[in-house]
């Protein structure tokens, strides 16, 4: 059985391929779930996009104003 959890879990890289080949599994026989997951995701997530949102515009603006960091 050790060796079994070390090849499927042994590496951090293994972990994950076998965490989402199991998510798609999941996935596969209840889609539910992912729409459900897809929504909790979005509503954990908005009260930080109106921020991010705010930033990325004004790093944007400045290196237009500064001028693109093109040299001339």
């Amino acid at each position: 059985m050790d060796v079994w959890v070390r090849f499927f879990l042994g590496t951090p890289r293994r972990f994950c391929t076998t965490a989402i080949a199991l998510a798609l599994v999941v996935v596969i026989f209840n889609p539910c779930l992912l729409s459900l997951a897809v929504a909790r995701l979005l509503t954990a997530l908005m009260p930080v996009m109106g921020p991010a949102m705010m930033v990325v515009i004004i790093v944007v603006a400045l290196r237009m104003i500064g001028g693109g960091g093109r040299k001339h």
